[in-house]
């Protein structure tokens, strides 16, 4: 006959290893939740409630182009059934393409030499290259140099010595103050000072005498330079022939163009500048058929608001988005081969 201690000793194994099984079953769980948040997140989104898919675009600052276009793009594309997009504020080109490397965004806006050198691991990535994949060209940047028109400053030249505003930390345009100033000779703290400020945050150390220069690359026109160029009497600097030429030559990802007379208060001639196209670029590990129903709704359904979101659009055709500075998306290459755009 069992004794009463037996059964019971005999009950608490079985508790015992009910409560093991119960365990391993809830770590499979586990692991399986897991591995279908991380397939999730290599296809680039996340699931919201009612299983929308989420997507992140990333931007610049707030004071930018890039920031309405993306509010707006987001809009647009958060028509597509089971997806919403979100646009954020960045610190710029830099920053957008380790933000996509990392999975924290899957659609940027960049400088066309971001991109570059992002891609090819050059500058900033020459430790790690981004693999990043191009959706569209939309508008060129042109670099706006600014300066108070009493400061005496005629060139680029003449910012040796002096305090420049660069751009914020990260951004497109400290990126190419960094290239544009070395090919004349001027080297970031070393025969001037760099500082690392946006336009915003520049313009005022500007008005307060802290510094000597601001460098922007935007769109035109500027709604910062415009709203300096209203209360204090400024000169955008302007490249020389054979410096556009060599500069040029050296980074062929930039342009020459010229911001019109009369495009801010007081100029009063054109100013021939260097300028970087913008772009559109996306993390490559994206479904190919969703991208081309990305780039068919910016480029055909929702067309017309997509280039109505800011001024600077007013140049971004058709015609020009597929020339990326890096490899279309697949998905973006099949929407452009069946508009006849490219081959």
């Amino acid at each position: 006959m069992i004794n009463t201690y037996e059964k019971e000793g005999k009950n608490v194994k079985k508790k015992r290893l009910f409560k093991k099984i119960y365990s391993i079953c809830i770590a499979f769980l586990v692991i399986g939740i897991l591995a279908a948040c991380s397939g999730q997140s290599s296809s680039g989104s996340s699931a919201g409630s009612g299983g929308t898919k989420q997507y992140k675009i990333v931007t610049a600052t707030t004071t930018g182009a890039y920031y309405p276009v993306g509010g707006v793009m987001a809009s647009i594309l958060s028509e597509m059934e089971g997806y919403n997009f979100t646009a954020e504020a960045s610190g710029g080109s830099q920053e957008n393409a380790r933000l996509i490397d990392s999975e924290q965004a899957q659609i940027g806006f960049f400088g066309a030499d971001t991109l570059y050198n992002a891609y090819n691991g050059h500058e900033a990535f020459k430790e790690k290259p981004i693999k990043l994949a191009g959706l569209a060209q939309i508008y060129s940047n042109p670099f706006h140099v600014v300066v108070l028109k009493e400061s005496g400053i005629t060139s680029i030249a003449d910012l040796e010595g002096k305090k420049v505003a660069v751009g914020a930390p990260g951004s497109g345009t400290s990126g190419k103050a960094k290239l544009i100033l070395e090919s004349y000779g001027l080297i970031f703290d070393e025969n001037m000072k760099a500082e690392y400020l946006d336009f915003a945050e520049g313009s005022e150390a500007l008005i307060d005498g802290n510094i000597d220069a601001v460098i922007i690359s935007v769109g035109l026109p500027s709604g910062n330079v415009q709203e300096l160029a209203t209360s204090h009497e400024i000169e955008l600097i302007g490249f020389e022939p054979e410096m556009t030429k060599q500069i040029m030559e050296q980074y062929p990802y930039f342009t020459e163009t010229v911001i019109p007379r009369g495009t801010y208060n007081g100029i009063d001639k054109d100013v021939t500048v260097i300028s970087a196209p913008n772009e559109i670029a996306v993390d490559p590990d994206l479904d190919e058929d969703f991208v081309y129903e990305v780039t068919k709704m910016l480029y055909e359904t929702k067309y017309k608001e997509f280039v109505a979101s800011h001024a600077s659009m007013k140049d971004s055709t058709l015609e020009i988005a597929p020339n990326t500075t890096v490899p279309l998306h697949p998905g973006a290459e099949r929407f452009y081969k069946e508009k006849g755009l490219i081959e």
